[in-house]
């Protein structure tokens, strides 16, 4: 019997395991205040679903069941871990009164989770283990990409800002007190910009990617209509997003640059060039043009754009995480539809600069609405 797939899911388990127990030392922190299932608390039935989990993928592994009733259990038994996880994080936003503080365990544990549900779906049904390496191996590279990708771009944000503050283009005051100004955040824009082109022509380079591979061609009248119809359908999802935000009485997470914005409006004006110039040809040739093809063998062509949409808002959650945890989710929801139909417009088109469009576009009129949200006009 191959048991690779069982083999990992202990693993998985364990260090599901491993996380909540550091949790109790105190090496990573869990939820303050903590939440309670009845009469148990939430950080103690995650404990039990990997502890389930692992139990039933070692029965797998030693042959005491069949593969699948011990993936069907471990799958179970991982997504008892994970929702009660979810239910740790976000339990106590829900309670009145109080702060919560939210510890790096829970991401772990979910994270952990999900990967432990896989294998167990993937032992349940007899996935074979070359499968199991490609998949691995993509999903690996391809959230790399992604995280490197973004440090990379942060670190040469920081060396442009470091260049502009002694050129002085850029006030030596600018990062006084953690906070960015408006002149510090283009430098940062345009320096993120160049690190992610940079670093995503070294992995085109890598993976042998030529020229042709970019997709860079004339738009045709189709791609016109696919470009325009993106921007329109991405914001129409916007306001209807709003909307039902505001009749369920919940608010998403405000980003760092509306919150710069309120001190600083003016800056906004010269983010509009830079969405196209800077911001979408960068997002898009790393995530789309890069991880997105790469993953079109490993698991086809929707699924690729799916998971380049989770790529891309696990990278965003920083830009996010200053609001309650559900103020979060609901802000990286939203970046990760409007991520998936940026996804969708460039499987449709094989071009680009359809998406490119869409996504400067898009960012463009937000600075402009936000502006003169701000303002009450251009001429303020």
């Amino acid at each position: 019997m191959d048991d690779t797939a069982a083999e990992w899911g202990v693993l998985a388990a364990g260090l599901g395991l491993v996380a909540v127990a550091a949790t109790e030392s105190g090496l990573v922190s869990w939820v303050t205040p903590a939440t309670t299932l009845g009469p148990v608390s939430a950080r103690a039935v995650v404990g039990l679903g990997f502890a389930l989990a692992a139990l039933a993928f070692s029965l797998a592994r030693h042959g005491t069941v069949t593969s699948r009733q011990s993936g069907l259990g471990a799958a179970a038994a991982s997504a008892v871990a994970v929702l009660a996880t979810l239910v740790a994080f976000f339990g106590p936003t829900f309670q009145a009164g109080g702060e919560t503080a939210i510890g790096v365990a829970p991401y772990l544990t979910v994270l952990i989770g999900a990967i432990s549900l896989a294998l167990g779906r993937a032992l349940a049904t007899g996935v074979p283990t070359d499968r199991l390496y490609a998949v691995a191996r993509a999903l690996s590279v391809a959230t790399m990409i992604g995280l490197v990708g973004y440090v990379v771009g942060a670190l040469v944000a920081q060396f442009a800002l470091l260049g502009a503050m002694l050129s002085g283009l850029v006030s030596a005051g600018a990062l006084e007190g953690g906070t960015v100004t408006g002149p510090a955040y283009l430098v940062i824009t345009v320096g993120s910009g160049v690190g992610f082109i940079a670093f995503g022509a070294a992995v085109a380079w890598r993976l042998g990617r030529t020229w042709a591979d970019l997709d860079l061609t004339v738009p045709t009248l189709r791609d016109v209509g696919y470009a325009v119809g993106g921007v329109v359908v991405l914001l129409v999802a916007l306001i209807a997003f709003s909307q039902a935000l505001r009749l369920l009485g919940l608010e998403a997470a405000t980003s760092s640059v509306e919150e710069l914005a309120r001190q600083n409006p003016s800056f906004l004006l010269l983010m509009v060039p830079l969405s196209f110039l800077t911001i979408g040809p960068s997002e898009e040739f790393l995530y789309r043009n890069l991880i997105q093809k790469y993953l079109y063998d490993s698991f086809g062509e929707v699924r690729a754009v799916v998971l380049t949409s989770a790529v891309f808002g696990v990278v965003h959650f920083s830009q996010y995480s200053t609001g309650t945890p559900t103020q979060t989710l609901l802000s990286l929801l939203l970046v990760f539809v409007l991520s998936t139909l940026l996804g969708a417009s460039y499987l449709k088109t094989e071009n680009l600069l359809v998406p490119v469009f869409i996504h400067g576009a898009f960012n463009a009129i937000q600075f402009l609405t936000l502006y003169l949200e701000i303002t009450g006009g251009l001429g303020a």
